[in-house]
């Protein structure tokens, strides 16, 4: 009788540790869609995406940097809304839209914002990425030139090159990574979102909660996805070759510790683009300096539309 009840024990106990252990490793890779931060859910091939749509006009597409989401817009969205639809989304792996355990390749993302357009009806609209975000707007340009009325890139790499703090980088390291991924605290993803920003400036807690929603595979295949893309090929050279290039317009935080500033002079191989540098700001001017980045964008719009 006892042996039973041990042997009994001993299955329950076994029972619960693997019950843990595949929670623990479905977070780790997986996680369903959720509307999150005003936005409402939408199929498409490549998942379900937390999509937000605001305003009437010429259709604006807003698309987010590496462990950000949707909210990143809130300083700006609503001003280009007074004339613009403004559609912001979530990247697979990011805010409310769907974790797949694998498939964060830029283009697959680039897949994703189109798709979502033509859900929306939208035949070609002007695209907005920050950062990663840049990435996948270029990615989309390059296979849809036709589709894009203008295109802005806000500290968004041209190569590989990125400065990550020593942290940051461990956490992209295969089992190392993944152990820290379970360690990390609300203080920890502060620090690491810090070098997104000037020196000083405070890092808004919705930021962190966004960082939260990344599965561990989300995170280091959605960072290696972006670097393998430029180092593919640079954006500028990209975009270079289109014919006819886009109107581009590229905009640099002059305090940005991720992307090296000199690099944004790479995009003038890019016919007629346009350059500015926000001072005071770092990595993420739409966030740091929303009406300067604001400003900026208007002055290109105009611009372009005479």
């Amino acid at each position: 009788m006892r042996r039973s009840l041990t042997a009994v024990a001993v299955f329950l106990v076994l029972a619960t540790c693997a019950i843990v252990l595949n929670a623990v490793l479905v977070d780790d890779f997986t996680r369903p869609a959720e509307p999150r931060d005003g936005g409402t859910l939408m199929r498409t091939p490549s998942g379900t995406a937390n999509v937000k749509v605001e305003g009437e006009g010429p259709p604006i597409v807003l698309i987010h940097g590496f462990g950000a989401a949707l909210d990143w817009w809130d300083e700006i969205a609503p001003g280009l809304a007074h004339d613009h639809t403004v559609i912001r989304l979530d990247l697979l792996g990011h805010g409310g839209t769907e974790a797949p355990r694998s498939g964060y390749a830029i283009e697959r993302q680039a897949a994703l914002v189109r798709e979502v357009l033509d859900r929306l009806g939208v035949a070609r609209a002007t695209l907005v990425g920050h950062s990663m975000g840049g990435e996948v707007a270029v990615a989309f340009t390059s296979a849809n030139p036709n589709a894009v009325e203008r295109l802005v890139l806000i500290d968004s790499p041209p190569n590989p090159e990125r400065s990550f703090t020593l942290r940051t980088r461990a956490g992209f390291t295969p089992l190392i990574g993944q152990v820290l991924w379970h360690l990390r605290t609300d203080g920890v993803l502060r620090q690491g979102l810090a070098q997104g920003f000037a020196p000083g400036f405070k890092v808004p807690e919705k930021f962190v909660a966004d960082l939260w929603q990344l599965t561990y595979s989300a995170f280091h295949q959605a960072h290696d996805g972006s670097v393998a893309y430029v180092a593919a090929e640079d954006a500028p050279a990209r975009l270079a070759r289109l014919d006819p290039s886009p109107k581009l317009l590229v905009i640099f935080g002059a305090q940005d510790a991720l992307i090296p500033t000199a690099s944004a002079k790479q995009f003038d191989t890019v016919p007629g683009a346009r350059l500015v540098m926000i001072d005071g700001a770092g990595h993420s001017p739409m966030v740091e300096k929303p009406d300067e980045t604001l400003q900026a964008m208007r002055r290109f719009f105009a611009e372009n539309t005479r």
